[in-house]
Parts: C-alpha cells; structure tokens; sequence
C-alpha cells in the first residue's frame, strides 16, 4: 500500500517533512512558497481540486482499502487545510500593524477622508484567477503574505454600485459626477483624460477567528463545456477547492478625496454620495470574486462612515493615554509638499499634510511660522505626540 506525502516546492536542506516545519509562516507564504503538495515516492503529484489522488501498486481488498482510502484523502484535503490554521502570532501583529497604520495616515488628511468600517456576512474571496497549482489562486500582498483587497478593485465596485444608481432619477448621480469622482471611463481625444477625485486604498481584513477558510464549488457538466461532448445529466461534477475570507470577518475602507478636482456643487456632496454607493455596493453588488453568487456581501458595522477629522488643537494628558509629549522637538518643513514633520532623540512622526499642517503653522504664531518658513526647521518646540502602533503622530503643540 502506499500513501503520498506532502512536500513543499523548496530545496531539500529546508525541512518540509511535517506540518510544523512552517507553523509560523503567513499563510500567503504557505500557499504561494511553501505549498506542501501530495506526492508520490515516484514523483508523481496530486492536485487537490481533481480528487484523483489514488493507491499505487497492489491496493487492498473491502474495509483496508477503504480505511486506506480515507486516509489518503485526509492527507489529500490536508494541503489547503494546513494554509487555514489559525495565522501565526506575527501575522496577527502585522495584521493590526498595517490597520494602525492606515487609520493614522488616514487622520492627517482631515475632510477630505473618508472611512466606513463593515463587517462580511459572507465569505470574501479574490484573486481567484491567479495562477497556482490547485487551479483557484488568492490574492496576497507581497511580502506579508497577508489577504488584502486591492484599492483598484474597491474603485471598481464603487463605480458600479454607482453607475447602477444613476439609473435611478433624483439621486444625485450623474455620469458628469461619476467621471468627476472616479475619472472618465471612455476617452475620445488626449484632452479628455484626467483622473478623478477620488483615491481608494487597500483594504487589509481582520479575518474572524483569524484564520482563511476553504470553500468548495462543484462546476456540472465538465465535458459539455471542455471536451464538447453532448450535455446530459449523468455527468459526474468535480469539486473545486478554493481559499476565502470567512463570514462575520472586518473590512475598513478608506477613501481620499481631492477637492479642487470636483465642480463648486459636488466639494459638499461627495460624502453624501459615498455613502449610498457604498450601502449598494454592500447589499447588492459585494466585493471580490464570485459576487454573482452571494459571495463579498457586506453590511456597515456601527461605525458607519467616519468623518476624520484630525484638529490641530491644544490636548491634555487626561483626552488621551497614547500622548507623549516632547520638550524640544525639530519641527521641518518640506517647501515643495507643505508638509511638517516632528523629530526627538532619533524619533520622527508622520509627515503632517495640509490643512492640518496650516493650522499648526498658525498655532506656531507669526513669529516661529516665518522662521520655519525660510529656515525650513525652528528647534526648541514643545509639541504632543500620539503613538499609534508603529506610527507617531504630530498632534498639536503642548499646552500651557
């Protein structure tokens, strides 16, 4: 009797002989790298979406070969099951690190950011059609090996959810607003291209129960549409195993918005309009793949759309605990962006964008703005430090 092995695709001094041998990889680098794959003493590999894994040489007879048979399938299913263990601790870390991050960014560009929180009440799945060897790739982010949604593809489903409701009269949406927003779709001369308004970043899920899940679709049919033999109903379907974001799992989405970009009428209405696109794209378009069958819905979680906006403003210790204050921090000044950083003992923030970057420069009074101005740095300012993650964050001038 003989039973394959699962082996990764890596050189023979890195141990690959039991499930422990990456435990603490991130499951993009499981499934892209270090993918431990059933395969024979003789070479001979399995891919899991076939089922075609069977008993080599002389197989046994009634209930040995069906235990045997068992056995082989659960090392068969093993392969996607070992990338669904629950994420290594640093993955978790890193997760919530690139959310932090994220937010914190999010902050310094005031009104004009957008941020709506929802949670999936289906799995989530994309980046299906890359290539791997079980047929159903996943979208990874590079190095982290993380899921992500990418940001083209949430400007994708929000251009839809929105062109759907321009369909509908007495809403606001327009295909003057929608090229205003996102940039024209169909350009006939040079002259007419320009991008849009809006910047769509990437979303990074916090998976429930922090791990992926294996979904399973079962294609009919298979020599209808591959071998062009003629359809009939006693074909034998094919399962296909694929990875997914599980129900109940975090998305945030956030969105930057350019102004000066949109007509006078849309500078106080593009919120209003993100928000109902987003409540279709919710419930009715959903994001990722395989949204024609259920997949990628999601509804808004309590914190429905925020309004970020970061206030240089005089702070207490009391307001927030992740404060530090910095007696004699650098203040610099990048004359091409506007923008200020802080700096203290080998330390730096953010780089503090506008508006907030002019009212802090206003707080500084007439005197220290025209120094930074033309010296591009001033010394000696004691300011407010927020310590978000791995971010520092230019607050506001300590207060007297």
């Amino acid at each position: 009797m003989w039973l394959p092995q699962r082996i990764a695709a890596v050189p023979a001094y890195i141990n690959s002989g039991s499930k422990d041998s990456f435990k603490e990889a991130a499951p993009g680098h499981k499934f892209l790298g270090y993918l431990r794959n059933t395969q024979g003493d003789n070479g001979t590999a399995f891919a899991p979406y076939k089922g075609k894994a069977k008993i080599i040489g002389n197989p046994p007879s009634g209930q040995p070969r069906r235990d045997a048979n068992a056995e082989q399938k659960q090392e068969f299913d093993g392969v996607l099951n070992e990338v669904c263990d629950r994420f290594p601790t640093a993955s978790l870390q890193q997760i919530e690190a690139l959310r932090a991050r994220q937010h914190a960014l999010h902050t310094h560009y005031g009104t004009n950011a957008y941020r709506i929180s929802a949670k999936s009440t289906a799995p989530f799945a994309t980046g299906l059609g890359n290539e791997h060897p079980i047929e159903n790739g996943f979208a990874f982010l590079t190095p982290y090996g993380l899921p992500y949604l990418a940001g083209s593809g949430v400007k994708g489903i929000l251009r839809r959810a929105m062109q759907y409701l321009c369909q509908e009269r007495g809403n606001g949406f327009t295909d003057e607003t929608i090229d205003a927003l996102f940039g024209p779709e169909k350009i006939d001369v040079p002259e007419d291209a320009q991008r849009g308004a809006l910047d769509f970043w990437d979303v990074f899920p916090n998976p429930a129960g922090s791990k992926l899940v294996v979904e399973i679709m079962t294609p009919h049919h298979g020599g209808y549409y591959q071998k062009n033999e003629t359809p009939h109903d006693s074909g034998a379907p094919v399962p296909v195993s694929f990875l997914a974001v599980p129900a109940k799992s975090q998305f945030d989405f956030h969105v930057i918005c350019q102004p000066s970009r949109l007509p006078a009428a849309l500078q106080d209405q593009w919120r209003t309009l993100l928000d109902r696109a987003f409540a279709h794209a919710f419930e009715w378009v959903g994001f990722g793949a395989k949204t024609s069958v259920g997949y990628g819905a999601m509804a808004a979680s309590d914190a429905a759309p925020t309004k970020a906006a970061a206030q240089i403003a005089p702070a207490t210790k009391a307001n927030s605990a992740t404060l530090d204050t910095w007696p004699t921090a650098k203040l610099t000044l990048n004359p091409g962006t506007g923008e200020v950083t802080a700096s203290f003992k080998g330390k730096s923030t953010s780089a503090l964008k506008n508006p907030q970057a002019n009212e802090l420069r206003a707080v500084l009074g007439e005197e220290r703005a025209n120094k930074l101005k033309k010296n591009k740095e001033i010394k000696g300012v004691s300011v407010d430090v927020e310590i978000l993650g791995n971010a520092l964050i230019l607050k506001c001038l300590t207060p007297l």
